[in-house]
């Protein structure tokens, strides 16, 4: 299996165990589902750079756009952490010892710092990211699906400010149309052998 195909694989099965964990949330709204949930926010962050990171170098990204990639990966995933890690170690942990802790200071309410600090991760960051993909690499399809997660994912950032329904085209982004996009790099990898 060669690194394209390891590096769609291992964003596909992120992709997939990071909505597992949503849907166990939205099930079951324990906070040991939460916990999972936000772990697997930070981990699929850190997932997502290195797959997008391979996926780019193997379609030939210029040098420019894969740095502007990898900042705007990075900020994805230090400000998704800074979120969640706080969520779990202090405002939980706070409200679980008893301190009243304002709705402005916990994740998934809106709005509220933490949930600010999630959508410029995964809003404006990730959306920088996949910009710059779509800007530096050759491949047309590839290209395509990166400006529509891109647009995806701008679009839920600026909708944040309004309302927080108006997030979810950024998820749309970061997780529908990757997941297709990942699809295209394992097929399109298998058509070029045969």
């Amino acid at each position: 299996m060669d690194n394209r195909t390891k590096a769609a694989c291992a964003g596909l099965v992120s992709e997939v165990i990071y909505g597992c964990t949503v849907a166990l949330y939205m099930v079951t709204k324990t906070e040991a589902a939460l916990t999972l949930w936000e772990l697997m926010s930070v981990l699929g962050a850190a997932v997502l750079l290195i797959v997008m990171t391979v996926i780019a170098k193997e379609y030939h990204i210029k040098d420019i756009y894969s740095k502007l990639m990898n900042i705007s990966l990075c900020g994805t995933l230090f400000i998704t952490s800074a979120a969640h890690f706080t969520s779990i170690g202090v405002t939980r942990r706070l409200a679980a010892d008893g301190t009243e802790v304002p709705d402005h200071f916990k994740i998934g309410m809106f709005p509220s710092y933490e949930m600010t600090l999630d959508y410029i991760a995964w809003g404006f960051f990730m959306g920088a990211a996949f910009l710059a993909m779509s800007l530096g690499i050759g491949d047309k399809v590839i290209k395509k699906f990166s400006a529509a997660s891109a647009l995806l994912c701008f679009v839920g950032f600026i909708g944040s400010f309004f309302h927080d329904f108006l997030w979810y085209p950024a998820p749309l982004g970061y997780v529908a149309v990757f997941m297709i996009m990942l699809i295209y790099v394992m097929k399109s990898k298998r058509t070029h052998r045969s």
